[in-house]
């Protein structure tokens, strides 16, 4: 059985990722309307092809308060591309619910909406040898994000679809949206991961022409050196002001608990985020 590749979930949203496969998003990438799609083989930006793989395109305008109320079927890899639980060759039955609310919508401009859903799906059993009859269930969260369309009606225009059972990668995926300079919106997404790994954030910009664009984190680079090393749990941008910060390491620090914080102020130039300045926090 095929089974999608857990990856090395990286420190920091831009770094590189060994070997991250198409897990949650699962679009083709003939399917999204986006402009310079990172290259499979770019291990670098793994992270931010899948999240640009979760755009949508030509999605109908729906009833803004049917979101709340019934599961939109969106495309999906088959199972075999996006589960890591175990799993058989042929599907039984799947049945999807809204979950209930999550304060998600505070991170959103007006009119921008999200909704999850819970997906079980059940299977042929993947070991042919608990028997013919022998079943295997996954369940699964989608969240998926909307736009006004006009009065009273959303339009879907990005999704992540994600195992939630005990072989899970990840915990959350949690997107946001600024409306940033010259009409441009801001798209992040945040991922995190199960246990202590922490979380990665990447970030799309849609253009005034409706393209989507991948945004290189370029201050990264511009860290001195060994910065990124004592950064272990990811970094947080908002995406409204670019400010941000991260735990930042020392040798003796334990797990939990960072001896310092990086703090940073970024800014938008062209597709790419710049720092305009950053310090060192000492905890207390």
């Amino acid at each position: 059985m095929k089974r999608a590749k857990k990856p090395t979930i990286p420190t920091v949203g831009a770094v590189a990722v060994m070997g991250l496969q198409a897990i949650f998003f699962g679009l083709d990438s003939a399917r999204v309307l986006a402009q310079n799609l990172p290259a499979p083989e770019d291990t670098r930006h793994s992270m931010l092809r899948e999240a640009m793989l979760g755009l949508l395109t030509g999605q109908p305008s729906i009833p803004e308060n049917a979101v709340r109320q019934h599961c939109l079927a969106l495309p999906v890899d088959a199972p075999n591309d996006r589960l890591q639980s175990p799993h058989g060759n042929h599907l039984i039955s799947t049945h999807c619910e809204i979950l209930p609310d999550q304060p998600l919508d505070r991170l959103l401009p007006e009119g921008w909406i999200t909704s999850r859903y819970g997906w079980t799906s059940v299977f042929t059993a993947e070991d042919k040898a608990r028997g013919p009859n022998a079943q295997d269930t996954v369940t699964e969260e989608e969240v998926v994000l909307f736009e006004p369309s006009s009065p009273g009606q959303v339009r879907a225009v990005w999704h992540a679809r994600f195992d939630t059972g005990p072989y899970a990668i990840w915990a959350s995926v949690t997107p946001e949206i600024a409306q940033i300079s010259n009409g441009r919106t801001l798209l992040s997404v945040m991922s995190c991961v199960n246990g202590t790994g922490g979380c990665g954030q990447e970030f799309i910009q849609r253009h005034l022409d409706g393209r989507w664009f991948p945004v290189w984190q370029d201050w990264l680079d511009h860290l001195p050196q060994g910065f990124l090393g004592r950064i272990r749990h990811g970094i947080r941008i908002d995406p409204r002001t670019l400010k941000g910060e991260a735990g930042f390491y020392g040798d003796g620090d334990p797990n939990c608990c960072p001896s310092q914080r990086l703090v940073f102020q970024l800014k938008m130039h062209d597709d790419s985020l710049v720092s305009v300045h950053y310090a060192l926090v000492t905890e207390r």
